[in-house]
C-alpha cells in the first residue's frame, strides 16, 4: 500500500514537470512563429516597394483589400512631389493569390507539427520524466528505509565488541557478523582492515630490513673498535686499517640514515617539492659534467634527441639521475661507457635516460628493482656499497613528477634506465 501511494505520488510530480515542460515548448513555439511572421511580412514589404514601387519608404501608403472577384489585392500609394502646389499620387497593386496559397498551407503544416509534437509530450513526457527521476526515487526510498530501520541495541553492541577484539598483527583478522543489515559495514571494516594489515606488513617489513643494514656497519665498528682496545693501539698498521674501516662504515651508515629518513618524510607527505617548469636538457648537461669530473673510471657520454622541458623540482631529479648514474658506475667494468641521453621520443613526450654497459639484471631482478634493500644475487655479497635504497628513492622521486620508468635490460650486456615525463599542459 506504502508503495503504490509513493508511485502515485511520484507520478503526479512527473505530471506537474512535464506540463510545465509544455508549456514551456508551446511558448518557444509561439515566439518563433510570431518573430517567422513578421520577419517575411518585412521582407515581403520591403522587395514589393523596391520592385513596384520604385523603392521602399515608410511614407508610402500601405493596404490590403478584396476585389470583386473575392481575390486578396495589396496595393502602395507612392507620393512624388510636383513643381505645383499638390503632390501626384502613384498607386501600385500586386494580387496576394498566387502567394497566399503555399504560404497558407506551409503555415497550417507547421502549426500541424507542431501540434503534433506537443501532442507526444502530452501523452509521452509523464514516462520520461519519471525515468528521470527514478534514479532519485530510489535514493529517497532507501533513505526512507533506513530511518525507519529498527534500532538493535543488541547488534552494534556486538559489532563494538568484534571490533575491540580484532588484533591488527592478525592475518585473518576481520568481522563477520553474519547479520544482513550490517553487511555494509562489515564490508566497509574489512577493506579497511586489510589496508591497515598490508601497511603494518610493509612497515615492520621496512623496520626488519632498516635494522639488519644498520647491524652490519655497527659489527663492523665494534669489531675494530674491540680490536683496537685489545692490542691494536700500538700497532700502526692495525691502527690505520681500523680508523680506515670506521670510517667508511660511518660514512655508510650516515648515507643509510639520510635515505630513511628520506623515505620516511616521503611516505609521511613531508618531502616538500618545489615544482615550476625547468628545462632537462640543463639539468643533464650538469649531472653529466659531475659525473665526468667525480667517476674517471668510466667513460661518460652525452646525447641530445631535442629539447626537453618538464614540470618538477629541479633538484630532486637531479638527485633521481645520480642515483641512476650511480648506480650503472658500481656494476659497469672500469674504462666502459655509460650514456647519459635527453631529448623527446616520438610521441613528444620529454625523457632522460641512463645506459650502462655493465652486468645487466635478470627479469626477476627487473620485477623488484625499485623494491627497499633489494639487491640482485649477483652483486648481493660484492663490494659496491650499496644500500639498496637508491632505486627505491629515485621511484618516489620519479613517481611525485608523474612520471615512468622504462627498463631494457640485458644480462652480460647492461641495462637501460628511461624516465619519461608527461608533457607540459598534457
Amino acid at each position: 500500500m506504502e508503495k503504490k501511494a509513493e508511485n502515485i505520488k511520484v507520478t503526479s510530480i512527473a505530471r506537474k514537470i512535464n506540463f510545465q515542460n509544455v508549456l514551456r515548448q508551446l511558448g518557444m513555439y509561439i515566439a518563433i512563429d510570431v518573430f517567422a511572421v513578421t520577419v517575411f511580412a518585412a521582407a515581403f514589404v520591403y522587395s514589393a516597394d523596391m520592385v513596384f514601387a520604385d523603392g521602399f519608404s515608410l511614407f508610402n501608403k500601405r493596404e490590403i483589400t478584396r476585389d470583386a472577384d473575392n481575390g486578396t489585392i495589396y496595393s502602395v500609394s507612392r507620393y512624388e512631389r510636383n513643381a505645383g502646389t499638390k503632390d501626384i499620387e502613384h498607386l501600385y497593386e500586386i494580387r496576394l493569390d498566387g502567394w497566399l496559397v503555399p504560404l497558407k498551407t506551409a503555415a497550417y503544416l507547421v502549426l500541424i507539427l507542431e501540434c503534433m509534437e506537443l501532442a507526444g509530450v502530452m501523452a509521452h513526457g509523464t514516462r520520461g520524466v519519471r525515468e528521470k527521476l527514478k534514479p532519485l526515487n530510489e535514493i529517497a526510498a532507501r533513505a526512507q528505509v533506513l530511518s525507519e530501520l529498527a534500532f538493535d541495541e543488541a547488534k552494534y553492541r556486538n559489532l563494538e565488541d568484534a571490533i575491540s577484539k580484532l588484533k591488527v598483527e592478525t592475518i585473518d583478522a576481520g568481522i563477520h557478523m553474519h547479520d544482513k543489515d550490517l553487511r555494509g559495514i562489515e564490508t566497509a571494516l574489512n577493506g579497511l582492515l586489510e589496508r591497515i594489515r598490508t601497511a603494518y606488513r610493509q612497515q615492520a617489513q621496512f623496520v626488519s630490513d632498516a635494522s639488519h643494514e644498520l647491524r652490519t656497519p655497527i659489527a663492523v665498528i665494534q669489531g675494530y673498535v674491540n680490536m683496537l682496545d685489545r692490542w691494536g693501539k700500538e700497532d700502526e698498521a692495525i691502527l690505520e686499517e681500523s680508523i680506515e674501516a670506521i670510517k667508511n662504515e660511518s660514512n655508510h651508515m650516515q648515507k643509510l640514515v639520510e635515505q630513511l629518513l628520506f623515505l620516511a618524510r616521503g611516505d609521511s607527505n613531508r618531502q616538500n617539492l618545489d615544482m615550476k617548469n625547468i628545462c632537462l636538457n640543463d639539468i643533464m648537461k650538469e649531472v653529466y659534467d659531475e659525473s665526468v669530473m667525480i667517476d674517471e673510471k668510466h667513460h661518460y657520454i652525452y646525447e641530445e634527441t631535442g629539447s626537453a622541458d618538464v614540470y618538477g623540482d629541479c633538484d630532486m631529479l637531479k638527485q633521481s639521475a645520480r642515483i641512476l648514474i650511480d648506480n650503472a658506475a658500481k656494476y659497469t667494468d672500469e674504462g666502459e661507457d655509460i650514456t647519459i641521453r635527453v631529448g623527446t621520443r616520438s610521441d613528444m613526450s620529454p625523457y632522460y635516460g641512463i645506459q650502462d654497459s655493465g652486468i645487466g639484471m635478470s627479469a626477476q631482478d627487473m620485477e623488484h628493482a625499485f623494491d627497499r634493500f633489494y639487491r640482485a644475487d649477483a652483486v648481493r655479497n660484492s663490494n659496491t656499497g650499496g644500500t639498496g635504497l637508491g632505486l627505491a628513492i629515485a621511484k618516489w622521486i620519479v613517481d611525485k613528477h608523474g612520471a615512468y620508468y622504462d627498463i631494457v635490460s640485458k644480462e652480460g650486456l647492461g641495462t637501460r634506465f628511461n624516465v619519461v615525463f608527461p608533457r607540459i599542459g598534457a
